[in-house]
């Protein structure tokens, strides 16, 4: 008898386990790989979002892109959703202008309303690039002179330290 109870327990197991996996692998998202050019942009540029989407055509696309700074942590409530209309044969593309001079990265997120549900992708994170003052966006007044101040900082502090010495 506990054989027997053994037995089913382990069938039930493995039809369970057997439905889940063939569940899982027919509900593939048609949503391809997200690109997103440059491949590197840098804070307050516009960017270009396409993706392919395979199977049945989407009745609307859309694009989800949140702005972050890595160094602070935090993530703006700002998130933009820019409708992506059909580039080419099922390639769907959108711009958008990136809004925060001080974000580090975005992810991307991109949306399908197929059948009349909607369908997402994976995130996409995407690192901006520094921009050429070397401030990332951030324009404090005195962009790249904090070098300059402090080998004048350590010069006076060397002087003064000699001075001390020789007395």
């Amino acid at each position: 008898m506990k054989n027997q109870q053994k037995f089913i327990l382990t069938i039930v197991v493995i039809s369970i386990l057997g439905a889940t996996a063939v569940l899982a692998a027919g509900t593939g998202l048609p949503i391809g790989t997200i690109t997103v050019s440059p491949s590197a942009p840098a804070a307050l540029s516009t960017i270009t979002i396409s993706v392919p989407i395979s199977g049945e055509a989407p009745s609307e696309v859309r694009v989800k892109v949140e702005e972050c700074n890595g160094n602070t942590g935090i993530c703006y409530p700002d998130i933009q959703n820019v409708s992506m209309p059909l580039a080419s044969s099922s390639i769907y593309r959108a711009e958008v202008t990136l809004k925060h001079s001080d974000a580090t990265y975005i992810t991307v997120t991109v949306i399908a309303k197929i059948n009349g549900a909607w369908q997402e992708s994976s995130q996409k994170k995407v690192n901006l690039s520094v921009t050429p003052d070397g401030n990332n966006g951030d324009d404090n007044g005195s962009p790249g002179f904090e070098l300059v101040v402090m080998v004048i900082a350590i010069g006076v502090s060397l002087i003064l330290i000699s001075r001390k010495r020789m007395k």
